[in-house]
C-alpha cells in the first residue's frame, strides 16, 4: 500500500468513527503531514483521493471539511461491512429511522428457484416476507425475503412489522455475516412502482444478497428493490495480482 493510501485510510477511519463529525474542518495538510510523519505532499493525495470519493470537500481561502451528507439522498457505504450488510444495518448508520410494512409472509413449497438459491432440498419448505421498507416514514425500497424455514421454529408466528428479522435469525444463532452480492440497475415494474410511489419506468437499484452465517451456511435470499432517487452506493475495488 502507499503511503497516501495509508493516511487516506486513517483520516477515513477516523471519519467513520465519529472523530471528524459532518461539518467539520479538518486540521491543514502541514499539520496532519507532522501528525502522521509524512510530506504535506502525501497528504495533499490523500485529500484529493477522499475528495474524488466524496468524503471530504475543499473550500478555497476556507481548509478543508468533512462532507455533509445529502439526506436527499442516502450514501450507502458498502466499505463500512462489518457485519451484515441489510437496508437496516446500512441506513440505520446513517441515522434514518427504518420501519416496514409487511406485504405477505408464508412458507413456500416445492420451489426449485428458491432451493437453489438456499442450497437446500426441493422437499425442504421455504419461509417467506415480502415487506416494504421506509426510511424516515418515506418507502425507499421492496425486499422479497427467503430463508430456511427449519432453522426457525417460530418463525410464521412473529410480528416482522415491528420484529427486526436480523435480530429474530441472531436470536437462533443464524444472523448473516458473510454476504455474495450481485447489483443491477433496471427499470422498475408496475408493482414496484405502486409500493415505492414513483413513476413506472423510473430506474432502481436490484440487488440479490445472499446471507450466509458463521458457519458459511445459507441462511438468507433476499432480492432488494431501492429507489436510485433516494439512495446511493459506494463500493472499494480491489485487484489481485495474477501468478504467471
Amino acid at each position: 500500500m502507499t503511503k497516501y493510501r495509508e493516511i487516506e485510510k486513517k483520516i477515513l477511519e477516523e471519519i467513520k468513527n465519529g472523530h471528524y463529525l459532518p461539518g467539520e474542518t479538518l486540521e491543514s495538510e502541514r499539520i496532519l503531514a507532522k501528525k502522521y510523519e509524512v510530506n504535506r505532499m502525501t497528504v495533499k493525495h490523500a485529500f484529493d483521493a477522499l475528495t474524488e470519493k466524496g468524503y471530504i470537500e475543499r473550500s478555497h481561502g476556507k481548509g478543508t471539511f468533512v462532507k455533509k451528507k445529502n439526506f436527499e439522498k442516502l450514501d450507502l457505504d458498502f466499505d463500512k461491512e462489518d457485519g451484515n450488510t441489510g437496508i437496516t444495518a446500512l441506513v440505520e448508520w446513517h441515522g434514518i429511522m427504518i420501519s416496514n410494512k409487511v406485504l405477505s409472509k408464508g412458507i413456500v413449497n416445492g420451489s426449485r428457484y428458491l432451493s437453489d438459491k438456499l442450497r437446500i432440498g426441493l422437499d425442504e419448505p421455504v419461509f417467506a416476507l415480502h415487506r416494504v421498507r421506509y426510511g424516515n416514514e418515506e418507502p425507499i425500497a421492496v425486499e422479497y425475503t427467503y430463508v430456511p424455514s427449519s432453522y426457525f421454529g417460530n418463525i410464521g408466528e412473529m410480528d416482522f412489522k415491528n420484529v427486526s428479522l436480523y435480530d429474530y435469525m441472531a436470536s437462533f444463532g443464524k444472523l448473516p455475516k458473510k454476504f455474495n452480492q450481485k447489483l443491477r440497475l433496471i427499470e422498475n415494474a408496475e408493482k414496484e412502482a405502486e409500493h415505492l410511489k414513483i413513476k413506472k419506468g423510473s430506474p432502481l437499484y436490484y440487488f440479490e444478497f445472499i446471507g450466509m452465517d458463521g458457519d458459511m451456511e445459507i441462511v438468507e435470499y433476499t432480492e432488494s428493490y431501492i429507489r436510485c432517487d433516494k439512495c446511493e452506493f459506494r463500493f472499494t475495488a480491489t485487484t489481485k495480482k495474477s501468478l504467471v
